[in-house]
């Protein structure tokens, strides 16, 4: 029986994921797999930080190639629409799929951590169709209103969200119309796809990656971020752009004149380090997941060490399947 085996790199923002998975990928005729949230929309390049700027970087129907490497997960959607992560988790098994099938290496790379946790240990909500008149019921209703109302439903679920998703009306929407779903109701019996996997995470000192975040965000600004929000704010609702917070809710504020340019910056930074504490969280939600600092030499030997013998063993793990 054909096995599918994928190597998962997970870690808050800069600390050089896509790089590392671009040098791996070419060690061991891998290809790579996006999960990031924000990625998956066509127009927002710059503010999701897809690439580097000095990648060679040429755009395929389905794929990008990136300093010759194959990456599947950018452009699936049209920016405005929604993108579920059921509908990540389609799109990540038949990607897995199909690279183990063609004899290469799947490689996840990203750093939405709840799309990782859900691919691999399944989710709650597959299964839980839209419903349109409630959604329209609650669309009426405060942020305040739609978190008391959540709390008062599964008061569980609404004290796990972070403060971020608490002050999201979507998915505040989204998490009350789950919690109203029993079990018998839910439409599929969906289980997680079998993966021999490798969960690589990647961390540094606070300080070190929030000043990479900032030399990051000013290198963005001074590459077209705002012209690239200004752009799409002519194509979408303002209100959907801010729903997705940091970059794009920070500058599209900032071009409608609701606050400077300088202050919008201030708080744009404030939040991407509020995110990467929050990205963190999920090294050790993470079942599994073998954490490594890009600060030190001798972690960094370990995790290609850890990687290569991890490979290996897929290997032949494979070879005597296939034999037997």
């Amino acid at each position: 029986m054909f096995k599918n085996k994928a190597l998962i790199i997970y870690g808050p923002t800069v600390t050089g994921k896509t790089a590392l998975a671009i040098k791996l990928a070419k060690i061991y005729n891998g290809e790579i797999i996006s999960v990031d949230s924000r990625q998956v929309y066509r127009g927002l390049d710059i503010g999701s930080g897809k690439v580097d700027f000095k990648s060679k970087v040429e755009k395929h129907t389905g794929y990008w190639i990136v300093d010759g490497i194959k990456i599947y997960g950018f452009d699936l959607v049209s920016p405005g629409k929604q993108f579920t992560v059921a509908d990540f988790i389609k799109f990540a098994t038949g990607s897995i799929i199909s690279i183990n099938k063609s004899k290469k290496l799947p490689i996840l790379v990203g750093g939405t951590g709840f799309y990782i946790k859900s691919l691999l240990y399944g989710l709650e909500s597959i299964g839980v169709k839209e419903n349109k008149k409630l959604r329209g019921q609650l669309s009426k209703l405060s942020v305040y209103d739609l978190y008391k109302k959540l709390k008062e439903i599964n008061p569980k679920k609404a004290q796990s969200m972070n403060e971020s998703d608490k002050k999201n009306p979507r998915r505040l929407i989204r998490a009350i119309e789950i919690a109203g779903i029993t079990h018998k109701q839910r439409t599929t019996n969906y289980k997680p796809p079998t993966i021999n996997h490798l969960i690589i995470g990647l961390t540094a000192e606070n300080n070190y990656i929030f000043k990479k975040a900032d030399n990051w965000l000013e290198e963005r600004l001074k590459r077209g971020l705002v012209t690239e929000v200004e752009s799409l704010r002519h194509k979408l609702n303002s209100d959907w752009l801010i729903s997705l917070g940091l970059e794009y809710k920070w500058v599209t504020l900032f071009l409608e004149g609701k606050t400077t340019k300088q202050e919008a910056i201030i708080r744009l930074k404030g939040d991407i380090h509020d995110f990467i504490r929050r990205q963190k969280t999920w090294l050790s939600q993470l079942k599994e997941i073998k954490v490594f600092n890009i600060t030190n030499k001798l972690e960094l030997e370990s995790l290609e060490k850890t990687i290569s013998l991890w490979y290996t063993q897929e290997n032949e793990r494979l070879q005597h399947t296939t034999e037997n």
